[in-house]
């Protein structure tokens, strides 16, 4: 054997004993399905079972991207006004027109409308002009910078959504983009499906406001009748009550589009929910006027945890959420709450008041957030995932689940047999009938493709590909492709033998001569599958990136690694036998 030789074999042992290793930890899931632990010597390479072999949750996720442009502009104008004040000119006021996606400025003269079009076009650049009158300017973002916050918008939405599900515990999840405003999660093996929903549907956007005017509680339980006789009486008017719409949140929209006018400028209604004590389910809703420019968002937190509070006399208490703030938004925190000391500050989490604590004194890093009523176990189980979301990072926008499914585990093992038969009968048929029709030939490229097999299992393992149905279905055709391979590879070796030449030149044309048609068919099929990957989704993703690799490995098999095994094992002068009616030719003797 040439030196050529032995490094082609030497190639080929490693990649199947490194194959063989890296497959077992699969070949170990797919044979005992119900047990995690696995053998401390197998390395960490098992493919971890989709949704349809292992059952678990699958979510439709809607993104409110409409509002996230909407909250934008707000800051925007916000930001605006802050910037005009340090500069000497008030009187500016701004106004998120939602219908159209613009934000209406207000100057007092026509002189000041100058100045804040020259702020605007200077420090303002994501914001353009498209509409002025005397005194009213009128902007909105470019489309370029709408797009970049939709996007942006979906891609957190994507990362909190992963970050919280690593720390609930559930393994290998699958979250992807579906669409324009979507987001697919699917969960294999979740044990707690509704909570899981209930962490992911929660949008933790918290808030810290100051609550309109009052300094002490006198003042607020005032305010908090007012506002709630002015709710009665637009009711009555609008002929609805709470119970008129499935969410809190539509119904406190409505309310406060009902008000306006009536309310005093800048501020807005927001409800506190407790539970009544005498019937189970029931809640009052305690209203709350809240400042809209005096706020500070909770994505300035930098940790957060739950834990019982303490008390020097009696010991644990009650459930608490307890927070950190970041650099940055330390000294804003700082601020605000030097600023309106003796104050009530509301901690508003998915707009909901959780608490409205008397500022008694300045905070800046830590402060704690008390949660609402209900039985221990109910509020240390809020409190928990409250700090799960705090800690995770906050939606950018509101989540709406638009579809769910949970798929059973009985039903993942019944796929999970059926996928085991469909690979062993189609392995089974196909092998006997390379060795039946090929004879000697037909069993090297039984091992040829059971390596193959071998390969991107151990492939699909190393990179945390999730197996599932559609990718079984990937798996038997990339096999049929590999044995596909070899019959052209056949083929062509019967021509050669036929026209009378030597075992060494059969080998040398049949597998040189049918390289380009192996390679032309499988390519043709690689950009199919490629496009699969880059449009599809789900699980048709899954079994593209199965065929990718299924090709990608095929190739190097029927080129690379089948060409030396024949090499090796008719090298040694045995007679090639290409089919059982063939006659054989010895290797010597022949030109």
């Amino acid at each position: 054997m040439n030196s050529s030789n032995k490094f082609r074999s030497i190639v080929c042992i490693l990649v199947t004993l490194a194959g063989f290793y890296l497959v077992l930890p699969t070949l170990w899931g797919l044979y005992h399905p119900d047990t995690e632990e696995m053998p401390e010597f197998l390395p960490n390479t098992s493919m971890q079972l989709g949704l349809d072999l292992k059952g678990g949750v699958h979510m439709v996720l809607g993104v409110d991207l409409d509002q996230v442009v909407l909250d934008q502009l707000q800051n925007y104008g916000t930001s605006l006004e802050s910037s005009l004040t340090k500069a000497g000119i008030s009187g500016v006021t701004t106004k998120v027109l939602s219908k159209n996606f613009e934000l209406e400025i207000t100057a007092p003269d026509v002189e000041v409308r100058e100045k804040v079009a020259g702020e605007i076009s200077e420090n303002f650049t994501a914001l353009e002009f498209v509409g002025e009158s005397e005194n009213i300017l009128v902007t909105r973002m470019p489309r370029e910078q709408d797009v970049f916050v939709r996007q942006r918008a979906i891609e957190q939405s994507i990362k909190t959504i992963r970050n919280r599900i690593d720390e609930f515990g559930v393994a290998e999840p699958i979250i992807t983009r579906k669409g324009d405003s979507q987001i697919l999660v699917q969960f294999p093996g979740a044990k707690d499906p509704e909570r899981l929903k209930s962490l992911i549907g929660q949008t933790a956007q918290l808030q810290f406001r100051i609550v309109h005017e009052c300094t002490d509680g006198a003042c607020q339980a005032e305010w908090s009748t007012k506002v709630a006789a002015m709710i009665s009486d637009v009711e009555q008017k609008g002929g609805y009550n709470r119970e008129s719409f499935p969410r809190l949140s539509e119904y406190r929209d409505r309310v406060n589009v009902d008000l306006a006018g009536q309310l005093p400028p800048d501020t807005e209604v927001f409800f506190e929910r407790k539970s009544d004590s005498n019937v189970v389910g029931r809640f009052d809703l305690i209203p709350y006027l809240l400042s809209t420019k005096n706020s500070l968002s909770g994505e300035y937190i930098r940790n957060a945890w739950s834990q019982l509070s303490q008390d020097s006399m009696t010991g644990p208490q009650e459930p608490m959420v307890y927070f950190q703030m970041n650099p940055v938004g330390a000294p804003m925190l700082e601020k605000m709450t030097t600023d309106y000391k003796m104050h009530f500050m509301a901690i508003v989490l998915d707009d909901i008041v959780k608490s409205a604590p008397q500022i008694q004194g300045t905070i800046s890093t830590d402060g704690q957030i008390k949660l609402g009523t209900g039985s221990f176990d109910e509020i240390q189980a809020e409190a928990a995932d409250t700090a799960i979301v705090l800690r995770a990072g906050a939606l950018p926008a509101k989540i709406e689940i638009q579809e769910e499914r949970v798929i059973g585990p009985s039903i993942g093992r019944d796929a999970i047999e059926a996928g085991k038969k469909a690979l062993i009968l189609s392995c089974v048929f196909i092998l006997a009938f390379m060795w039946l029709y090929y004879g000697m030939s037909g069993v090297l490229a039984n091992i040829v493709t059971l390596v193959n097999v071998g390969l991107i299992f151990a492939i699909l393992g190393s990179v945390k590909a999730t197996l599932t149905l559609p990718g079984i279905a990937g798996i038997v055709l990339t096999l049929g492709m590999a044995v596909d391979a070899l019959i052209i590879i056949f083929e062509r070796m019967r021509e050669e033998l036929k026209a009378g030449n030597s075992t060494k030149k059969v080998m040398e044309l049949g597998f040189g001569k049918a390289f380009w048609t192996i390679f032309d068919s499988n390519v043709t099929t690689l950009i199919g599958a490629v496009i699969l990957l880059n449009y599809g989704t789900g699980s048709i993703r899954g079994f593209a990136f199965t065929l990718i690799v299924g090709i990608t490995v095929n190739v190097f098999m029927a080129t690379y690694y089948a060409k030396t095994l024949f090499g090796y094992y008719y090298g040694s002068g045995r007679s090639l036998k290409v089919g059982l009616s063939e006659r054989s030719i010895a290797r010597e003797g022949r030109v």
